[in-house]
């Protein structure tokens, strides 16, 4: 059996202000370092075999600090990136609105039915997610893997696993620096748990 621990990056300071942040690579701020510092604090008893992650610096920062404390390297991969957000990547959502209201009213209704402008589709993200994830799988298959990724990504691949249909994708919750486990054995998956917070007691604004 593989188990598959699943880590959202910490804050950016566009997820602090309210803008859509997509594949621009936005460091983490100094509330997303330290939720950083918890994530890996609160994994290193924990055992880790390989440690994945985003190519964008908001999430290898954390994948580099897990990888730190048990003494592996970090494996970069593009399919862990986040949905291509197109024109909306930055933007406050009251500009979105005001560009693409229909648009985004059919997004947080349907998702699965809405390609953002210049964007990306959700049914592309999870294509990518879930290849990422059988091959880790098999590649791993008594192993416990770990990937530092994002929203889009995260919630795909937990929608595969459980069955939910995309157009209930945002019916997942999925925190920033908040971890999901998964359980693989073999051409079946069931999930342990989804949205661990519990190391991010404390912190003023963790859920920004």
């Amino acid at each position: 059996m593989s188990k598959v621990i699943l880590v959202r990056h910490g804050r950016t300071a566009w997820h602090a202000e309210g803008r859509y942040a997509g594949t621009a690579d936005v460091p983490l701020d100094e509330l997303g370092l330290e939720q950083a510092r918890r994530v890996a604090d609160h994994l290193r008893e924990s055992r880790i075999d390989v440690v994945y992650s985003s190519p964008l610096s908001r999430c290898l920062a954390l994948a580099e600090m897990v990888a730190a404390s048990h003494g592996l390297e970090v494996v970069v991969d593009e399919r862990l990136r986040e949905i291509d957000l197109g024109r909306w990547d930055g933007q406050m959502l009251e500009e979105i609105i005001k560009q693409d209201g229909e648009i985004l009213r059919q997004w947080t209704k349907n998702p699965e039915a809405v390609t953002i402008p210049d964007g990306e589709t959700l049914a592309s993200v999870q294509e990518r997610s879930m290849w990422w994830y059988d091959e880790a799988c098999a590649g791993n298959s008594d192993g416990f893997i770990f990937a530092s990724s994002h929203g889009g990504p995260i919630r795909a691949i937990l929608a595969k696993v459980i069955g939910l249909p995309l157009s209930n994708i945002f019916r997942l919750t999925v925190d920033l620096a908040s971890i999901s486990v998964l359980n693989h054995m073999g051409k079946f998956s069931n999930m342990e748990s989804m949205n661990i917070r519990s190391h991010l007691d404390g912190l003023e604004g963790e859920r920004s």
